[in-house]
């Protein structure tokens, strides 16, 4: 029986209730152009966006110029005709500025209407304000290339000769990437009962004969972090004040208003304190601090290797170690979404000073969904590390602004190397876990492979299937289609990624290497092996001294109608923020 007008206006209200709730939860302005007589309709949000609210508007599409940045104008009108001459979709970024001259992202998405005759008559689509999502791109982009940039400091490290020369080396790339006015070591005498300082800085004559040489208790959180190892990152001078009362007089004759402190280690014990200093206030961040620690990881080395009188051996350890560092320092924990329990490793290679590309990353999309990434950028360098950290945060901005599959968002990242001038070739591999509407709560994996080795699916008899099905690799032709290809994810299914290294063997052929791992794997798996142990037992079977670095990145997809095993740990899922429409 035909739905009554009644149902029928009830299901509208319903449906615009709902897109109601929609954008106002994910911030979404919606719009709509009449092609034949240019009148443009936008709802309040759309015009608070381009920052019109309370002024006086046309009811033209002209409106818009008047929010749209001078520059970012002829890039708007290029991509609205497109879309209309093309009958396709209006997909555009530009900057608005707001009447108080702050100027603000917007990412504008449409749909070209026709007539029965196929005549374009209207566009409808949506804005969304996105400076806020491309400020912590940016900023995230940057910390990666700073912790990249390590490399350099450790290479320089390694040919100081002195502890003066380390100091220079520290103050030059403290002061080009964190802005400090000046460093400080700050050293342990061998009895503990003091602590010598060496300045590298603008210090006044008393300052400086003040702290040339210090008491264990004397109340300076250089002094604290050098003799107990206790970190501090003072923010303001207010707050040194109150935490170091004592000292609160040095600070103020220094002219330093923040500064941090961390403690340098050796392999076998505290020996001092880095600390860093600004002649303004700072808010130090959880990558600055992760920055500052690696920095003082590096000086430590360094101070080891100079007081060592196996010089050379500290050196190429020192490096070696930093590498390391600095490698997993861009490769972060990954979520742990309930019934899913993701496992990574990462093996640095034995050669010393060798920085390699290989890279795992494993987060969840907007929409919830668990993605995993394995990848590899030629060379052994730190080029190589700095494009390895570069893919790695395009690749994961990519996937949450587009929300695209695995294919998709390759594709946009195999343009954006293009377009970015990022001179390296690599492989990539994107897969997400989904669970299709159809009601069955089935899992399944959607992934999509640039040039990367077959990532192994292995259900829980141990029957091994290699998803082997590759398009080409990064960096050679942006224009190469690229697949998406799917399969069932049972119950109690695991997935191995990895990198070559894991079956490479000198004098070997890969496809040696990798039926090596099919069988290590399916025979692991069959006896009912946890996968982390699984894993670890996996690169057990590395040689002692590997000629390449290794990634692993693991899942298991456990049963949905039992509680999550212990053996998984527990669930780790970071709050998702509010989705972009």
């Amino acid at each position: 029986m035909a739905p009554t007008p009644d149902e029928l206006s009830a299901d509208r209200h319903l449906l615009l209730a709902r897109l109601a709730v929609a954008t106002e939860a994910s911030g979404t302005g919606l719009w709509d152009w009449d092609l034949r007589t240019d009148e443009l309709v936008w709802d309040a949000r759309s015009v608070a966006i381009y920052g019109l609210t309370g002024q006086q508007l046309t009811g033209t599409v002209a409106d818009i110029d008047r929010g749209i940045h001078p520059d970012d104008r002829p890039v708007v009108q290029e991509a609205l005709d497109e879309a209309i001459v093309d009958g396709d979709l209006l997909d555009v970024e530009f900057r608005v500025v707001w009447s108080d001259g702050s100027v603000h992202w917007v990412a504008a998405l449409g749909r070209v209407l026709h007539d029965v005759g196929g005549a374009p008559v209207r566009m409808v689509g949506t804005n969304v304000d996105v400076t806020d999502a491309r400020e912590a791109a940016h900023e995230q982009f940057a910390d990666a290339q700073r912790m990249a940039g390590l490399v350099t400091v450790a290479e320089e490290l390694g040919a100081a000769a002195t502890v003066g020369a380390a100091l220079a080396v520290v103050t030059r790339h403290a002061a080009t990437t964190l802005g400090t006015s000046g460093v400080i070591l700050c050293l342990t005498e061998d009895d503990g009962s003091a602590v010598t300082t060496l300045v590298d800085g603008a210090l006044d004559e008393q300052t400086m004969d003040t702290i040339q040489r210090l008491p264990r208790d004397f109340p300076l959180p250089m002094v604290d972090s050098a003799v107990h190892g206790r970190p501090h990152f003072v923010p303001d001078l207010e707050t040194a004040a109150r935490d170091f009362p004592g000292g609160a007089d040095v600070w103020r004759r220094s002219g330093v208003r923040s500064g941090c402190s961390v403690p340098l280690r050796s392999s076998t014990r505290l020996i001092g304190s880095l600390a860093l200093g600004h002649r303004v206030d700072r808010h130090w961040r959880p990558a600055d601090r992760e920055f500052v620690g690696a920095l003082a990881a590096l000086t430590a080395q360094t101070l080891s290797r100079i007081a060592s009188t196996e010089a050379a051996a500290e050196a190429a350890t020192a490096v070696a170690r930093l590498a390391e560092t600095l490698q997993r320092s861009l490769l972060t924990a990954p979520p742990e979404p309930d019934h899913l329990h993701v496992v990574p490793r990462y093996v640095p290679a034995a050669a010393e000073a060798q920085v390699g590309g290989d890279w795992y990353d494993a987060f969840l999309g907007p929409d919830g969904s668990t993605h995993l990434v394995i990848g590899d950028v030629t060379g052994h360098d730190g080029e190589a590390a700095a494009t390895m950290a570069q893919l790695r945060n395009l690749l994961r901005g990519i996937a949450w602004a587009s929300g695209g599959t695995p294919a998709e968002v390759l594709a946009v990242l195999d343009r954006a190397v293009t377009g970015l001038d990022v001179r390296s070739l690599a492989t990539v591999l994107v897969a997400r876990v989904e669970q299709p509407p159809d009601g069955t709560g089935r899992r399944v994996l959607r992934w999509s492979n640039a040039g990367h080795p077959p990532p192994l699916l292995v259900d829980p008899a141990g029957r091994v299937s290699l998803l082997d099905q590759r398009d080409l690799l990064l960096g050679v032709d942006p224009t190469h289609p690229r697949h998406d290809h799917v399969v069932d994810l049972a119950p109690g299914a695991t997935l191995l990624l990895y990198t070559d290294g894991l079956v490479e063997r000198r004098g070997e052929d890969l496809d040696m290497g990798i039926a090596r791992l099919v069988a290590t794997v399916g025979r692991l798996v069959q006896g009912g092996v946890p996968l982390d142990e699984l894993c670890d037992r996996v690169l057990g079977t590395l040689p002692a001294r590997p000629d390449d670095d290794v990634a692993l990145l693991a899942l298991r997809a456990h049963p949905e109608d039992v509680p999550r095993p212990r053996e998984a740990g527990p669930t780790a899922v970071p709050e998702l923020p509010a989705t972009s429409g």
